[in-house]
This record gives C-alpha cells, sequence and structure tokens, in this order.
C-alpha cells in the first residue's frame, strides 16, 4: 500500500499537468480533430462508395477515438500517452485499409503506399487542373475521360473539338455531321430539321477530330468503313446537365462520314397526341384500333431526315403495349417504348437476313409489328404473308420517300414484284389500309413571334371569313428590351423553337385497291380525297397557321421548297453560333 501511493499520487499530478498545460490539450484536440474529419470526408464517403458496413466501421473508429483519448489521459507521462494515442488511433485505420484492399477488386482504386510518386500527384493534380479549366468534358462508360495538358499534343484536338461541338449544342441542335474527304472536312448541324452548313475543315484536323471522339466513343478508331455506333457524354462548363451523344459512323469510297445526335433520346420521346395529326386524320386511323380491324399493313413515309422513325413510334403508342402483343424489327433501334419487343437488325450476323428475321416475327403471332424500312425488297413480300394461325397483325411499315404518297405506294408495289404482274399487285394492295405521309415544320418561339393581320388572298386560302379581326404570326428572333432591340435569348434569334409534324393520312378502301392494282395511282388518290374525306397536307398545315403554331412562310418553305428559299444567311449565322 505504501508503494502504491507514490504511483497515485504521480499519476494524479501528471493529469492534472496534462490539463493545465494548455499546449498538450492542444495537441490532442487537434489530432482527434484530424482523425474525425477524416471519418467524416473520406472514410464515410469511400464506405458508402465500395458498399461496406458503415455502421460497423463507424462504431469501430468512434470507439477507438475514445480509448485513444482515455489511455493519453490515464498514462502518467504525456509524451508516452500522445504516441500511445496515436498508435492506436491509426490502428483501426490499417485494419480498414487492409479489409478494404480485399474487398475491392479492381487494382487502380487499392491504397497502396507507393502508388503515387511525387511526380505522379504533380501530374494528377495538374490533370485535375486541366478538368477543371476545359470548356468540355468527354465521358466514357468509365466516367469522365482526362482533358489533355496544354504541352500534349492532343490538346489542340480537343480545343478543335470543343470549338466544333460547343456552339452547335449552344444552337440546339439535334444533329452535327462531319464528312471527311480529300478536299477536306464538311461540317453541318441541323436545328429544328434545318441543315445548316458550318465553315470546312481543313482535312488533318477534321480527321484528327472523328479518331479523338471515336476513340473517346469506344469505337475502333482504325475501322473506317464498317458502320459503328456508340454512346458517350460531354459536360460542358457551367452546363445543369450533361449532353448525351450518340455517334455513328461509316465509310464508303468517297470518304468518311461521323455523325452525332446530341441528347436522341430526349428528341425522339414525343407522345402521340403531340405528333400534329389533325382529328379528321386521327379518325381515319380509329378503326385500326379495334380488334376486329386490327390487321394488314400501314405504310408509314417521310422524306430523309423528316420524322419517320418519331411518326413510326408515335403510332404505336396508339396501342397498350401491356394488353396488346407489339414487336418491332428495326436497323437501329432509336427508342425504346416500355412494353414493347424491340429486336435490332445485325448486318454483321450470317444467319439470317432482314426478311426472314421479319418472317420469323410474323411466326410468333404478334398483334401488332412495326418495320422500320423496305431495303430488302422480299420483306415486303413477307409483311403481307399471314401468321402461322393464318390471320395477320396490324403491321406498320417504314418507308422514306421525298414523293408523298405517291412515292410510298410505288416503292411498296416495287418491292412486292413486277407491276405487270396482276396476282402480285393485288397481293401486294389486298393488306394495305392507309397510307400515312409526314414532314417537319418549325414551331414559331412564342416569346417573339410577330402578330399580323393577314391580307384577303391570305384569308381565303386560310379559310377565314373575318380577316381583320383575325390574329396570324411570323417569325421575328428579336425582342425589345427597354428601348433596345435584342436577339431572342428563347430561341437564339432563329425566330423558332422546337418542330411539329404535318401529316396526309391517305385511306385505302376495296375501290382504291381496284385502281391501284391497276397503275391508278392519281385515281385512287382523287377517290381518296373527294370520297373518303382525306385532308391535304397543305390543308393540314394551314390550320396549324391559323393556330399560330407556324407561319405561312414556314409552309411554303417545307411543303413548295422548289419556290421557297433557303433560311437566311441572319437565320444561319444565329443558328451556327
Amino acid at each position: 500500500m505504501a508503494m502504491e501511493e507514490p504511483m497515485l499520487t504521480l499519476a494524479a499530478n501528471a493529469s492534472a499537468l496534462n490539463l493545465v498545460d494548455f499546449i498538450k490539450p492542444i495537441l490532442m484536440l487537434l489530432l482527434l480533430g484530424v482523425y474525425l474529419r477524416a471519418l467524416g470526408s473520406i472514410l464515410e464517403r469511400d464506405l458508402r462508395y465500395f458498399n461496406l458496413n458503415i455502421a460497423m466501421w463507424n462504431t469501430i473508429f468512434l470507439g477507438t477515438a475514445c480509448l485513444a483519448l482515455v489511455a493519453v489521459l490515464a498514462i502518467p507521462i504525456f509524451w508516452a500517452g500522445f504516441p500511445a494515442m496515436i498508435v492506436i488511433l491509426l490502428a483501426p485505420l490499417l485494419a480498414y485499409w487492409k479489409h478494404r484492399n480485399d474487398a475491392v477488386q479492381d487494382e487502380s482504386q487499392k491504397f497502396t503506399l507507393s502508388s503515387m510518386s511525387m511526380s505522379d500527384r504533380l501530374d494528377a493534380r495538374k490533370s485535375r487542373s486541366n478538368q477543371r479549366a476545359a470548356a468540355a468534358v468527354l465521358s466514357g462508360a468509365k466516367g469522365d475521360l482526362q482533358v489533355p495538358a496544354d504541352d500534349d499534343p492532343l490538346k489542340p484536338i480537343h480545343m478543335a473539338m470543343e470549338d466544333l461541338l460547343l456552339p452547335a449544342i449552344e444552337a440546339r441542335a439535334s444533329r452535327l455531321e462531319l464528312g471527311l474527304t480529300k478536299k477536306g472536312g464538311a461540317a453541318s448541324q441541323i436545328v429544328d430539321s434545318v441543315r445548316y452548313k458550318r465553315e470546312p475543315l481543313p482535312t488533318d484536323t477534321a480527321k484528327n477530330i472523328i479518331d479523338y471522339l471515336k476513340k473517346a466513343a469506344g469505337m475502333d478508331v482504325e475501322e473506317n468503313r464498317k458502320l459503328q455506333r456508340a454512346k458517350f457524354g460531354i459536360r460542358i462548363k457551367n452546363a445543369t446537365r450533361n449532353t448525351t451523344l450518340h455517334a455513328t459512323t461509316s465509310g464508303s469510297s468517297q470518304g468518311i462520314l461521323f455523325r452525332l445526335d446530341f441528347n436522341r433520346d430526349q428528341q425522339l420521346d414525343r407522345n402521340y397526341e403531340d405528333l400534329g395529326l389533325e382529328a379528321e386524320q386521327e379518325a381515319i386511323l380509329q378503326p385500326s384500333m379495334e380488334l376486329e380491324n386490327r390487321h394488314g399493313v400501314i405504310l408509314v413515309g417521310s422524306a430523309p431526315g423528316q420524322g419517320l422513325s418519331t411518326s413510326l413510334c408515335c403510332l404505336l403508342q396508339r396501342h397498350d403495349a401491356y394488353t396488346t402483343n407489339i414487336k418491332t424489327l428495326e436497323r437501329d433501334v432509336q427508342r425504346m417504348i416500355e412494353g414493347v419487343d424491340h429486336s435490332e437488325f445485325d448486318p454483321a450476323g450470317d444467319e439470317v437476313d432482314f426478311p426472314t428475321q421479319l418472317r420469323s416475327i410474323i411466326r410468333r403471332g404478334p398483334d401488332i409489328i412495326m418495320v422500320s424500312d423496305l431495303k430488302d425488297p422480299p420483306t415486303a413480300v413477307q409483311a403481307s404473308l399471314p401468321g402461322r394461325d393464318g390471320s395477320s397483325p396490324l403491321i406498320y411499315i417504314g418507308i422514306p420517300t421525298k414523293d408523298g404518297a405517291r412515292g410510298v405506294i410505288s416503292d411498296w408495289l416495287r418491292a412486292n414484284g413486277d407491276s405487270k404482274d396482276t396476282d402480285a399487285m393485288k397481293k401486294a394492295v389486298s393488306p394495305l389500309l392507309a397510307v400515312v405521309t409526314g414532314r417537319i415544320l418549325r414551331k414559331l418561339c412564342t416569346n417573339c413571334r410577330t402578330p399580323f393581320n393577314p391580307t384577303a388572298e391570305q384569308a381565303k386560302k386560310l379559310g377565314i371569313k373575318d380577316p381583320a379581326n383575325t390574329q396570324l404570326y411570323r417569325q421575328s428572333g428579336r425582342i425589345q428590351v427597354k428601348n433596345k432591340i435584342e436577339e431572342c435569348p428563347t430561341c437564339g434569334g432563329t425566330g423558332f423553337l422546337g418542330t411539329i409534324g404535318v401529316f396526309e393520312v391517305m385511306p385505302v378502301d376495296r375501290d382504291a385497291r381496284k385502281l391501284l392494282v391497276n397503275g391508278d395511282f392519281k385515281g385512287a388518290y382523287t377517290h381518296a380525297r373527294r370520297s373518303l374525306g382525306m385532308m391535304l397536307m397543305q390543308e393540314a398545315a394551314l390550320r396549324k397557321v391559323a393556330r399560330g403554331e407556324t407561319s405561312l412562310e414556314e409552309v411554303a418553305r417545307v411543303l413548295s421548297p422548289e419556290k421557297a428559299g433557303a433560311p437566311t444567311s441572319k437565320s444561319v449565322g444565329a443558328a451556327a453560333g
């Protein structure tokens, strides 16, 4: 007992000294602060990222902190207790280090003492600085790609890529195309369905940009002939969200074509109600919704780049995918519709061709089928054949053509065989229910459109009885801010914002089929117009003008391209950014 009293006295004095000496408590609190800060800002995120046992490890870390504090206070000599505190705090960190490295599969994500030298740390800091300073950062499947440093040979290529892509995105372009030929790089962008040319690029610059983007997208950079598709992204500085890029590249004897679609999923995400069909046109298609009439062929056509894929997808949306068996056969599935079984044809496959795959789908007995195109003529024959049980589904078939309903029907009949073969023509026209042809009109920007009263001639075309009290709108692209005229910030000065479809729906009945078998398209068209109440596309377009959705000039541009002028240089400049 006599020996214990001096020890207790020494411990009491040491503890008192620890509490009185202000330097020692500061060191203790500083060490605990660093430890707890590391727990909260680093280890907590790491635990969540790798889905480790957060509750268990937090309990261990906090319990160790309490134990370390008790140890430094209990040991009489501070300079012996403080190192003990450090050792106790390091123990669970080392244990977590080993446990984490055992759990992480990727070697690059494991903690190592020698993984980063001083030069590596400096390079990493420089890389992060480049990422922050860059106007745009490309992102692949594994995250953001490194922006080249100033002394990197790829830096000028990255800057040229930014100069090409960023103005297009800022101008709301839906697509950017870069064609590479021996004469150089020809760039163009599509804004609200209108193509605007960009400044030509030197051959080497265009080739380097294409290779740079192909590598970022995970494509084969050396392959310049075969069709390649990929999806990646671009993050623009100060932008609220990333832009998704769908890249398509192919080559021919004339050169390489590289295409980027911006946020393609959002572009195609349109409901049937917003497609642009008039009520009378929807009425023609309505019978095909009924179970007893849900068989036959509806041909859907438009000029290239005029919304054929969107029209097909929207027409499918008329049907309930959960109560109806719907399948598709497409060369490029651009939009996935919930509940629909999409099939993408692989041209590289040697097993079956496009028509054979379509026949296989028909034999499974679906209620509705959508076929993207008629590039392989036997496709039309397969679509005309009944299914395994003798019944035929309702089939939508896309046909790209610039010649409206005449071009759609001509391509369909040609794909079904010799026009002089009466039996072949009868088989071709017998399943036809309707022909839907469409074009794209630009919608007037409601922020800057200019009102006006129509002239007597315009009112007559539009069926307006009181032109003096009727207000139409035309393109502007300018707004007044106080006493100053400025470019409209909503549409970027183009005067248009978004697009809407305009359609012509030609019904095909028994009389029309007889006329088509005899090669009399004009007679069938006139019959549909006079006897079946078909609305002409121009009439549908003028209705949209009367509702203020678009302008007379835009209708003239789209439906009379040979008479309408090209977009003005001012609008081209605005769209090109």
